[in-house]
């Protein structure tokens, strides 16, 4: 009897308007990261909040529209978030972004009494968790009975940096994001320049691994 290697089976195919539909999918899909990616990880979603917290490595025209917010929001003060200065440490009297940042506040227009600086470590990785954990125990530590936060970020870096707060508040205390535009590259037509692209990707990656570890 002879030893068969091989079988006819019969096997399914797309057809011409299977393939349509499939290209026309694809077509939807990439349309969509095209035209909604940049506003979905941007997004400004305030919460009812007494306290503004500012992460400390913003660019000053961000720190400067952050006094306005804090104006406008009627918040009781600013908390600013930040870790110790990468480049700069040795030089400069300000040894942490968050006094950084508190400093250039008081410049453009900020009490120096409304502001709060709850440094974090130096950190290589995981910047934004290392600011949302100090500003998390600060309040535990002095302000308990805070009735919610709105943290001032900037781009379509505000995605995380809200999914990240959240986490770390563990529900004690609403959390809201408020996302500055950035002035990097146009949001709108992300694709048509080099830091568009970086910064949709890194930060389209970066929630998308966020959202498989069941970071909402």
């Amino acid at each position: 009897m002879p030893i068969r290697l091989l079988s006819k089976r019969p096997a399914w195919c797309l057809t011409v308007q299977g393939w349509c539909v499939v290209l026309a999918t694809l077509s939807a899909v990439l349309l969509l990261l095209l035209f909604g990616s940049g506003s979905f990880l941007s997004p400004t979603v305030r919460v009812e909040a007494d306290v503004l917290v500012v992460e400390g490595w913003l660019p000053d025209y961000a720190l400067k529209d952050a006094v306005e917010e804090f104006h406008r929001g009627k918040y009781r003060y600013v908390i600013t978030a930040g870790s110790p200065l990468l480049s700069g440490y040795y030089l400069s009297d300000r040894k942490t972004s968050a006094d950084l940042a508190a400093e250039t506040l008081i410049k453009v227009g900020m009490s120096s009494n409304s502001i709060v600086r709850a440094p974090g470590p130096l950190v290589l990785r995981g910047r934004s968790l290392a600011h949302a954990k100090a500003v998390a125990a600060w309040l535990e530590t002095h302000d308990p009975l805070a009735k919610g936060i709105n943290v001032y970020t900037i781009g379509v870096h505000s995605r995380r940096t809200w999914m990240t707060f959240k986490a770390v508040s563990n529900g004690r205390f609403p959390v809201g994001v408020i996302a500055h535009p950035d002035a990097a590259f146009d949001l709108n037509r992300w694709w048509t320049s080099s830091e568009g692209i970086k910064a949709i990707t890194t930060e389209g990656l970066g929630y998308l691994w966020m959202f498989l570890r069941g970071v909402e």
